[in-house]
């Protein structure tokens, strides 16, 4: 069924091209070489060294010496950080859908799951692949080998507002009871921009706002902020480069800034362009890696450690500190909390554990282009938990799905299962042990 394939990989000969490169250039016609995923990241040190025997022959060819032997020196196993009953779920809940869902642990920057479809089965290149089935995968438009895990470019929509709250709150540019009126939408330099919700959320501060997800307060707080400020704390959460994953091919995703689009289109930036980004939309782009990791960072506090699909064999190093205030923080936190408990992440909750999270929903075009063709949004949701210590935060994106409930659905039951997972080691532990080694029999009564 595809089961990991992104992630894992598959291996194949080595063509003429991949020789010619400096990466494998040490190889010889007819190697077996790592080709994608893990298989392609580690590839050295999977595949072990080449043994190599000197013989001496005769006019006929035949071997009549051997003058010299050295012995191949086998590849090593790598241990990975994959929860495999987790990943079981994930490729489980993302069947028949476009989309993905990581999940990692914030505290040490191990992936415990990580799942995209449309996918491919490896076992196609166990051997040689089949001209005709390459061509089926390569020219499919749903692009199975792409890992949207790492690869997706798109907008975050609301789950990026938790990003906007941190820096409104670091910025000092409002205080938490600084308050919006929605009435609906709201216009700015000109141009009328909406609520998702057409009636209007009323007054709103800054908890009642990402509760809410309300596209009014946050453009309003984007307006106050501009766009250099919002830039700045995005690419301190690590939007808009790579999270420096073990896996080939990740992409860096976009923050839209002044800057680079002088670079880029040799235009100048419009203060207009600003209220979009607020909202998580606009140029605004980032993978359900790089989401995951970001909001991940902001549960620890500001501390982010570099995902990672290699177990280590020493504790994680230092994570990279983004030096913000913690009470600020907390504040998010607890109003993520909320969103899950009694606002729209209400889709996510689970007895007895505190899951914190945000929704979103992102066009991938103009209102006008997505009516035309029929397009539907992306539906995103992002949550952590537990509140105070989280060990785990995922981010699930499924495609043209509506809305971020949706999504919320899928992230729910991932987490359970890791929930659930976690729960019966600690009753395992916890179990009483046997003493001696006939299990819990008594030794039999001694004679009188």
């Amino acid at each position: 069924n595809g089961m990991g394939a992104h992630w894992i990989g598959y291996t194949g000969e080595v063509s003429e091209a991949e020789l010619d490169t400096a990466e494998f250039a040490k190889y010889n016609p007819g190697a077996v070489i790592g080709k994608f995923g893990i298989e392609r990241e580690y590839n050295d040190i999977l595949m072990g060294t080449d043994g190599e025997r000197q013989v001496e022959v005769d006019n006929r060819g035949t071997p009549r010496k051997v003058l010299q032997t050295t012995e191949a020196i086998p590849g090593k196993n790598l241990q990975l950080t994959i929860d495999l009953d987790v990943q079981a779920v994930a490729d489980l809940v993302m069947e028949g859908k476009k989309g993905a869902i990581v999940a990692l642990n914030p505290s040490n920057g191990e992936i415990i799951a990580m799942a995209s479809r449309p996918t491919f089965d490896p076992n196609k290149f166990t051997a040689r692949i089949k001209s005709a089935d390459l061509k089926e995968l390569t020219s499919d438009p749903n692009m199975p080998f792409l890992n949207r895990a790492i690869q997706s470019q798109l907008a975050p929509g609301s789950t990026f507002k938790p990003i906007m709250a941190l820096t409104a709150l670091e910025t000092g540019i409002i205080d938490p009871e600084w308050t919006v009126h929605c009435a609906g939408g709201a216009s700015f330099y000109g141009q009328y921009h909406r609520c998702w919700k057409p009636s209007g959320h009323g007054t709103m501060n800054l908890l009642n706002g990402l509760i809410n997800s309300c596209d009014v307060y946050f453009y309003t707080v984007g307006d106050r902020l501009g766009i250099q400020n919002i830039a700045h704390y995005a690419e301190l959460a690590g939007l808009g480069r790579r999270t420096g994953v073990d896996l080939p091919g990740e992409t860096p995703g976009v923050v839209p800034s002044p800057q680079r689009k002088i670079r880029l289109t040799r235009e100048k930036w419009y203060v207009g362009e600003t209220i979009s980004v607020a909202i998580g939309q606009g140029d605004l782009q980032v993978s359900p890696l790089q989401l995951a990791s970001a909001i991940g960072g902001l549960a620890r506090g500001g501390a982010s450690y570099t995902p990672h699909l290699l177990r280590a064999l020493t504790p994680a190093g230092k994570p990279r500190n983004w030096g913000i205030n913690r009470d600020n923080v907390e504040r998010i936190k607890d109003a993520m909390l909320a969103t899950v408990n009694i606002g729209t992440g209400y889709v996510a909750r689970l007895p007895g554990i505190e899951v914190c999270g945000k929704t979103g929903s992102a066009q991938t075009a103009s209102d006008a282009y997505m009516k035309a063709h029929h397009l539907d949004t992306n539906a995103w949701f992002v949550a952590f938990a537990p509140k105070d210590d989280p060990q785990i935060v995922i981010a699930a994106l499924w495609e043209g799905a509506g809305h971020g409930p949706e999504a919320g659905q899928l992230l729910r039951d991932v987490m359970k299962a890791y929930f659930d997972k976690q729960a019966r080691l600690k009753q395992s532990a916890a179990a009483p042990r046997p003493n001696n080694l006939f299990g819990s029999l008594s030794p039999p009564a001694s004679q009188p």
